[in-house]
């Protein structure tokens, strides 16, 4: 009988929801304080397209062609210099005079192309691009550099 008795009258487990709530405050506020916000830049590109539209020509288009073993200036149909790699990387400062004379020559043009081979690495390929598409010029002797942009509508395409 006191089996029964006991069983009917013993009163449910309480659940603690303070020290839960508690815990989980701290929680948020250390993984707030830990985590890392970075700033993402987005570069809208123009990809080639598939249809048949008729395109007309420019007078001059900037293509940059990289390759293992440097990158190639182009205007489309002649080469106007090969650039081979110094110390295993691209010689990008040299790339940006490059389009800083053909911008002179060129100044209504602001299309340009990157074409690279199979095995050329992204953040190679992001290097290039920032080059053909901005650089600093000094201002002035004791000035401190100025951007200045150069070809700033990029397409991306395949090496010929």
């Amino acid at each position: 009988m006191r089996k029964k008795y006991s069983q009917r009258h013993r009163r449910p487990a309480e659940l603690l929801l303070v020290p839960m709530i508690d815990i989980f405050t701290v929680l948020v506020t250390f993984l707030l304080m830990t985590a890392v916000f970075s700033r993402i830049s987005i570069v809208e590109l123009d990809l080639p397209s598939s249809r048949g539209e008729k395109v007309t020509e420019p007078a001059f288009r900037l293509e940059v062609i990289l390759r293992k073993d440097g990158y190639e200036v182009t205007n489309g149909k002649d080469r106007i210099a090969a650039v081979p790699k110094v110390n295993g990387a691209y010689d990008l400062q040299t790339l940006s005079q490059l389009a800083i004379s053909l911008k002179r020559d060129h100044q209504d043009v602001n299309n340009a192309s990157v074409l690279l081979e199979p095995d050329i690495d992204y953040d190679s390929l992001i290097h290039v691009m920032d080059a053909v598409r901005t650089t600093d010029v000094p201002v002035g002797p004791n000035a401190q550099p100025t951007k200045v942009a150069l070809f700033e509508d990029i397409a991306v395409g395949d090496a010929p």
